[in-house]
């Protein structure tokens, strides 16, 4: 039995870490407790469109959806949510549950009324369904479709690209999609979802990218750099977007620390050594995430192992503070900063070492023989 007193602690984060938290464990019991006490959260609209129907939807807790749609009425089953990174777009509680192939949370959901629209299918690739859509009413092509992110409002062009569908692209711009006036989101999506076809389709259809810089890091295939570049891009190794340049952003712990991208930015003159924003390196950023082969790679190539972010602190510091799971990762991560001269006795602006800084339950050590 869940208790309710203390349940929620009054912070704004509530609602998001606590109630739709529940919701994609698939906690129904701490829900119901959630719900007692907050009952209007049951179609609260967090980050990026997400509710708890959406999220248990997505991690296909067929027990809460059934609970949130057998106990209220007026939950919007269609209302779209999205976790922007991998989804790049906002997709309906039944499109994320095709998506992630959860086939009984899907028959659910098309029981108690979810539709398969045009959005879903363009997001999916059934060529066929959106074909027959768009000829029915070509005024779908056009039609903006709201976005919770206040910098932009998707087309079907944009839930094709993000869905990484050329033929389905290729089809939107035959029958009409302006691609020019959404040229900055539809590069960026194109440019995540690594496709040269439909780089170059946008390319050819009007799509402007000479108006402003591009990260080489945010680009994986050189065929795409020289197509882009033919078409008047400016890409540079060192270019800061947002804070982040290009070397420093492919070591975030949210790009998957990839070393062929560590080695070819590095062979294209990136300085090993640049900062973003806060005045990490990449070395900071690749040590916080445990990537042991970026780690080896940015100290071969003359990365400072003792270099300080506005904090003060060092790589060690950040890696001993890391909250990732690959403690055997992390350790090797400890392990090869250590033996490359990481100063153990290092302070930060806070004036602690290291070794002060390291989380209690973490089980990597500083070992120095």
């Amino acid at each position: 039995m869940v208790k309710q007193s203390g349940l929620l602690t009054g912070n704004a984060s509530d609602f998001l870490k606590i109630g739709v938290g529940a919701a994609a464990r698939g906690d129904l019991e701490t829900l119901k407790a959630v719900l007692h006490l907050r009952p209007a959260w049951r179609s609260r609209i967090g980050s990026h469109g997400r509710t708890m129907l959406w999220e248990a939807a997505y991690r296909g807790r067929l027990n809460v959806v059934s609970y949130l749609l057998d106990t209220y009425d007026d939950i919007d089953i269609e209302a779209r949510g999205c976790h922007y990174t991998p989804l790049l777009v906002e997709i309906s509680p039944v499109c994320a549950a095709i998506l992630k192939k959860r086939t009984d949370v899907v028959t659910r959901l098309e029981a108690a009324g979810a539709k398969r629209d045009v959005v879903t299918q363009t997001y999916l690739g059934v060529f066929d369904d959106v074909e027959q859509m768009t000829r029915e009413d070509p005024s779908l092509i056009a039609r903006e479709i709201v976005q919770h992110d206040p910098h932009f409002d998707g087309t079907l062009l944009h839930y094709a690209v993000a869905g990484a569908h050329p033929p389905i692209v290729k089809l939107l711009i035959e029958r009409g999609a302006d691609v020019t006036r959404y040229s900055n989101h539809l590069l960026d999506f194109s440019l995540n979802r690594n496709s040269f076809a439909m780089v170059e389709m946008l390319l050819d259809a009007g799509m402007d990218v000479t108006e402003r810089t591009l990260l080489k890091g945010d680009i994986a295939d050189t065929a795409i750099v020289t197509l882009l570049q033919r078409y008047g891009a400016k890409i540079e190794i060192d270019a800061s977007e947002n804070g982040w340049p290009s070397l420093v952003y492919v070591c975030r712990g949210d790009r998957g620390g990839n070393p062929h991208a560590v080695r070819e930015l590095i062979a294209q003159g990136a300085n090993v050594n640049i900062t973003n924003y806060k005045g990490q390196t990449a070395l900071h950023c690749a040590a916080k995430a445990g990537f042991v082969e970026p780690v080896r790679i940015l100290l071969d190539h003359g990365a400072h192992v003792n270099a300080q972010d506005r904090d003060g602190d060092t790589p060690l510091h950040t890696a001993l503070k890391s909250s990732i799971k690959d403690q055997t990762r992390l350790q090797q991560v400890i392990d090869l900063l250590l033996q490359n001269g990481a100063d153990i006795e290092m302070r930060n602006r806070l004036g602690r070492t290291p070794s002060q800084v390291k989380r209690r339950k973490s089980a990597v050590s500083v070992r120095t023989n």
